[in-house]
């Protein structure tokens, strides 16, 4: 089917957004993306379908759309409708992109059709 929202992961390499997509998708095993302590590991974009929580007295949620109008896939814990949505987690841009370095501006391309962009940033201190 079609997806009406594509959300781009985006962010520096070896930041985590391999490792949040998986956990977005809930993507285990030889379907989860690659996850290494290293830079460049996704050199393809990773594209899975997710799910978002839309309240059913906001329709503003569902893309303009009333919600009798949005196929079913199902509640969360909080009784929320379940909406699917397009991951795509691309490869991370390195300084010197517009040069050619790493993939280049290559990456802006898997992006194209993205509604929205979460940008992953590593907080965790390292400056390795």
């Amino acid at each position: 089917g079609e997806f009406e929202v594509v959300v781009g992961v985006v962010g520096k390499p070896s930041a985590g957004k391999s490792t949040f997509f998986n956990a977005v998708t809930r993507a285990t095993g030889a379907i989860a993306a690659k996850v290494a302590a290293y830079p460049f590991t996704t050199i393809d974009p990773n594209v899975r379908e997710g799910l978002y929580a839309v309240l059913d007295a906001d329709p503003a949620l569902a893309l303009g759309r009333p919600l009798s109008a949005c196929p079913p896939h199902g509640r969360d814990a909080q009784r929320r409708r379940l909406l699917p949505l397009l991951l795509k987690d691309v490869a991370g841009l390195v300084p010197g992109a517009y040069a050619g370095k790493g993939k280049g501006n290559r990456f802006l391309n898997d992006l194209c059709d993205a509604d929205a962009l979460v940008h992953v940033v590593d907080a965790s201190a390292e400056t390795d």
